[in-house]
């Protein structure tokens, strides 16, 4: 056998590398409320009570959240930006339902192929500042053969 020919039964496919972003407020709230206190459609909202369609268990807090528009193959700082550019659309609005209800941005990676890092330029420090957002990681290193 033709060391190319053993070569290639050695391979494997990795996938590619996920990452995408959201902002996100919790409590008790009516989120038909949110909707209409910020003039945007979440992408994913719940009430308290509602039953989680994974679990089945009853949610013990509303939820109303905004992701990035972005493919999950961008770059996180991108989604962040993206996330950020949705909040500024009503900035006033999404500002104070923030700070009414401790909002926060949610970053997501399935690491895959590497580890790109993370950084914070100045303008996503400010942007973060601007809505008073706390910031969450769920970063997680997944191989594959």
């Amino acid at each position: 056998m033709r060391w190319a020919d053993s070569n290639a039964r050695c391979r494997f496919t990795m996938k590619d590398n996920e990452q995408y972003a959201y902002f996100a407020v919790a409590d008790g709230f009516d989120p038909a409320d949110i909707t209409a206190r910020v003039g945007v459609q979440p992408t994913d909202s719940w009430r308290r009570g509602d039953q989680c369609v994974q679990t089945l268990r009853e949610r013990q807090f509303s939820r109303w959240s905004l992701h990035s528009r972005l493919d999950r193959k961008q770059e996180l700082e991108l989604h962040i930006r993206d996330v950020l550019a949705q909040l500024d659309a009503n900035a006033e609005a999404f500002a104070s339902v923030s700070r009414e209800f401790g909002g926060w941005m949610q970053l997501v990676a399935y690491l895959r192929r590497d580890d790109p890092g993370l950084r914070f330029e100045p303008d996503i420090v400010e942007g973060l500042a601007r809505y008073a957002l706390a910031v969450d990681f769920d970063i997680y290193r997944l191989y594959e053969r």
